[in-house]
């Protein structure tokens, strides 16, 4: 029966992420952001399991791929989607709002590298596709929180333009599919796991201190989650692995 426990943990990242897909495209856009929260904390809980109960097969790897296709490839490309559409678009797509789609092809290159190339490694080669999905959704996620309270944000005023969802999109597919080393925060702590750290704490300070006031509290996990992650993704780019 143990066996079997880390796929059951994987099959409920892979169905977070379908349901986060749904929700994405009827805008509930709060609802899918804390889906695929939820997917990253089952995608980081079965690998675990997995190892403390000594069963990891190719199989497992196989299904966590195909799970974190769907839930930080698919789920946040439509939360992408589904905003620009609904605030650029006005009833008729363009040909813009389908950009974000193609972090859904990047991802899988992404993922299908990883399981080719990753034994053994300490590091990502690339941007992780969790990684990536939690920087699209929270700040969807965010911008919506500020706009459904009129809470002045640089964030919403840049997801409202026309040209930084695409932009932010085909910027995340290079940094997917790049030869940048970054370190992994599952890897041996070094200087940057303990860098990150000491930067979340800050930006809780700091998100308690400037963030505004009343959006609702998802606006501020979202927030955080997006802060901290492009934290990572900064020391990631200038301090890349160097070594094997």
């Amino acid at each position: 029966m143990k066996k079997f426990l880390p796929s059951l943990v994987t099959c409920l990242n892979l169905m977070s992420g379908v349901c986060a897909s749904i929700l994405a495209l009827w805008g509930y856009f709060y609802q899918a952001y804390c889906l695929i929260l939820a997917g990253g904390i089952f995608d980081l809980c079965d690998g675990a399991l997995a190892r403390a109960l000594g069963v990891s097969s190719p199989m497992g790897r196989e299904l966590d791929s195909l799970s974190d296709l769907v839930t930080f490839g698919l789920a946040p490309a439509l939360m992408l989607f589904s905003w620009y559409f609904k605030i650029n678009c006005e009833g008729a797509a363009t040909p813009l709002a389908f950009v974000p789609l193609l972090l859904v092809a990047f991802s899988a290159i992404r993922l299908a590298r990883f399981n080719i190339e990753s034994g053994g490694k300490s590091y990502f080669t690339g941007l992780a596709t969790p990684a990536s999905a939690m920087i699209t959704a929270s700040a969807v996620a965010y911008g919506h929180t500020c706009a459904v309270a009129s809470a002045p944000s640089v964030i919403l005023a840049l997801l409202k333009t026309t040209w930084f969802i695409p932009v932010l999109a085909a910027v995340l597919c290079i940094l997917l599919v790049c030869r940048i080393r970054m370190f992994s925060l599952k890897g041996k702590l070094d200087i940057r796991h303990w860098l990150l750290a000491g930067g979340a704490l800050a930006l809780v300070a700091g998100i308690a201190l400037v963030a505004p006031r009343g959006i609702r509290p998802v606006g501020y996990l979202a927030l955080f989650t997006l802060l901290l992650f492009c934290v990572y993704l900064l020391l990631a780019i200038i301090s890349p692995v160097k070594t094997e």
